[in-house]
């Protein structure tokens, strides 16, 4: 009767922490924020304890919005696919595949926006004001759409036409008839780039040349083909190939020979003047190349049973591929050792001249990762993910289901979690708070350059705090443990 007694009188209040989880709880973060979690971490919503802002809430695993700072927002739904970013510069919107429209504010000049949606809608408005559109396959303008600076179709593929680096090229009925040739420009730059003139009856013949760098010809597609690029070097130092598709085929290039024969399977290609050779046969299962004089990468690989590569800063070796792989890497002042054995281990030391890293992985049972140069470190477990590194997405809207424990730490903020929220440590902005729902808890900070400890056991019906005075019994708060959100003080050590 006297803990009821005590109950009734000692409730905890709107400003104090309640920590109740799996059903809710309403708990002060690392980073000295306000934190409701709900259904187990299902429902997560961040306030900021001066004015009560929100700053971030979640309905996991469907949706989630954060704001980092006054201009800028990120939304998620059905996370990966579904986000939303909002910016001054520019607001996107997209989800994935089926839609994506962005907009973009300028400060001196209209503003421009761009629609993608399946099964083939695009709508934009360019900066000079105009708007296109395009219903694929009915007809439509694109303008600078992937590499394209403008197309337009008409029942595609009965009739396109495109401009792309100063150059025209119409299809009718595509691939069958083609031709190109360059756009008549004001812009000297634009001009020049433009190249020759192309055609095409395809697969009889066809031609697609430009005037210094290349001719290409072929001939009853794919059977014959034969080139000639790199035409303003010298005649010894340019490109020649042809193939007799896939019986046989010869390239040369100055000292470069290469031949090849029932394409792909077998290739062999030298080089007399510095000793590169590769030879591919069966591809893609053998592959041999030795660099010589040339600086370039050499490469061994019986697949799927062993592979070698050392080039461009990275050694590499692989055994029964893709199970066990260990590798190197170089880049200027950064060192990074990499060993695989998928699925079941993946680990990664770098250092570089800002500190050491490191990552591990033993799937599905754990994963840590820990960076001096960040001053960071995570741990999880378990970690049943099937990526081979940490993606925000799933650490913030699916790994709440599965680990029964994380810990993330940045600087000197710590955050540890229990599945269900059973277990929280926040630990940061001059305080250290532990709790297990119901059971204990406990507040590690310094009062007027006093180190404090108050504690609470029992649903926050018994508490006290205690120092170099002694201890004094503090006012119950029920469902506990009743400190205080707003974070005071500095970090008893």
């Amino acid at each position: 009767m006297s803990l009821l007694a005590g109950a009734l009188a000692g409730c905890a209040g709107p400003g104090q922490e309640r920590h109740l989880a799996p059903l809710i709880s309403e708990l002060s973060t690392a980073g000295g924020e306000r934190e409701m979690e709900a259904l187990g971490g299902a429902v997560v919503v961040r306030r900021k304890v001066e004015n009560g802002a929100v700053t971030y809430w979640a309905l996991r695993p469907l949706a989630s919005h954060a704001r980092s700072s006054p201009e800028r927002s990120e939304s998620s739904f059905l996370p990966p696919f579904g986000s939303v970013v909002l910016t001054p510069r520019e607001s996107i919107y997209q989800l994935l595949p089926l839609a994506r429209y962005s907009r973009q504010y300028y400060p001196d000049a209209p503003d421009t926006w761009t629609f993608f949606g399946l099964p083939g809608f695009y709508w934009s408005k360019t900066n000079d004001g105009r708007i296109v559109r395009a219903l694929v396959p009915i007809g439509g303008v694109v303008e600078h759409f992937l590499s394209y600076d403008r197309m337009v179709f008409v029942l595609m593929p009965l009739f396109i036409r495109y401009e792309r680096n100063g150059r025209e090229t119409t299809h009718f009925l595509f691939p069958f008839f083609s031709w190109s040739r360059p756009i008549e420009s004001d812009d000297p730059e634009r001009a020049e780039n433009g190249g020759g003139n192309d055609w095409r009856v395809w697969p009889l013949v066809g031609v697609n040349s430009w005037e210094g760098r290349y001719r290409r010809w072929f001939f009853l597609w794919p059977f014959f083909h034969w080139q000639s690029n790199d035409l303003d070097r010298p005649d010894g130092n340019q490109d020649k190939r042809w193939m007799v598709w896939p019986l046989i085929g010869g390239h040369k290039r100055g000292a470069t020979t290469s031949w090849m024969a029932l394409w792909p399977f077998f290739g062999y290609s030298a080089n007399s003047q510095n000793g590169f050779w590769a030879w591919d046969g069966p591809w893609p299962l053998v592959t041999i190349q030795r660099a010589g004089d040339t600086g370039q990468a050499s490469r061994t690989r019986v697949w799927p049973f062993y592979s070698h590569f050392d080039g461009d800063g990275m050694t590499s070796t692989h055994v029964l591929w893709p199970i066990f792989n260990k590798r190197r890497e170089v880049y200027g002042d950064v060192v990074k050792d990499t060993t695989l054995v998928l699925p079941f281990y993946q680990a990664w030391n770098k250092q570089g001249p800002e500190g050491p890293s490191s990552w591990r992985k033993v799937f599905p049972f754990f994963s840590r990762y820990k960076s001096e140069a960040d001053d960071e470190s995570s741990f999880a477990f378990p970690d049943p993910s099937p990526f081979t590194w940490r993606l925000d997405f799933v650490d913030e809207h699916y790994a709440w289901m599965w680990e029964l424990y994380s810990q993330r730490r940045t600087g000197e903020r710590l955050r540890e979690r229990s599945w269900l929220g059973l277990w929280r440590r926040e630990k940061g902005e001059g305080e250290d708070r532990r709790s297990i729902v119901g059971l204990w808890a406990r507040r590690d900070y310094v009062d007027e350059g006093v180190p404090t400890i108050e504690q609470s056991v029992l649903f926050g019906l018994l508490r006290w705090r205690s120092g170099p005075e002694g201890v004094t019994l503090l006012k119950p708060a029920f469902p506990g443990p009743g400190w205080p959100l707003k974070r005071t003080g500095r970090t008893a050590q």
